[in-house]
């Protein structure tokens, strides 16, 4: 299911972009790929156990960043 593969990502207003950049330089096998627009992200990931660990992740990175 498509919905099981898509996370949808918001930043603060114009972080989108390089927020997006720094996913992509991370080259996380689970990620196919980011589209980030002025404050959301669209993340592509290859199933639905993917998007959870993307999402594991992510929160992992975001309270090493409080």
């Amino acid at each position: 299911d498509l919905r099981d593969a898509l996370l949808v990502l918001h930043t603060p207003a114009g972080e989108a972009n390089r927020v997006a950049v720094a996913i992509d330089r991370l080259a996380w096998p689970d990620v196919i790929g980011t589209i980030a627009g002025d404050d959301t992200i669209f993340l592509a990931v290859k199933h639905g156990a993917a998007q959870q660990r993307i999402l594991r992740r992510l929160r992992q990175l975001a309270d090493t960043q409080r």
